[in-house]
């Protein structure tokens, strides 16, 4: 089991998240909550706040970017075997609509 999936487990949801937000500066800009994390799996809410807007009041694509790179690398690190490291490659991104809600 990873250490944040440890970590996931014994705290509630806001706390653990706003832990994340500590350990990982970059992901404080969107004020992530992760609301269900296992093996192969993290969900988070992005909330629908001016700080996440971009000039349209939209969710700004790479603040979304930014939720699918922590979902992601959560559920790597709750996949791999203890000790191993992952790194990310790469993204690519398509602007296909507004984002309005969570």
């Amino acid at each position: 089991m990873g250490q944040f999936l440890a970590m996931y487990k014994q705290m509630d949801a806001q706390t653990f998240s706003k832990g994340i937000a500590q350990v990982a500066p970059c992901f404080s800009s969107i004020d992530p909550e992760i609301v269900n994390y296992r093996p192969r799996y993290c969900e988070l809410v992005l909330k629908n706040q001016p700080k996440v807007h971009n000039h349209l009041g939209t969710i700004h694509a790479i603040a979304m970017c930014n939720a699918a790179e922590l979902v992601a690398g959560m559920a790597t690190d709750a996949s791999i075997p203890d000790g191993a490291r992952w790194i990310p490659q790469g993204m690519t991104v398509s602007y296909l609509a507004k984002a309005k809600s969570d």
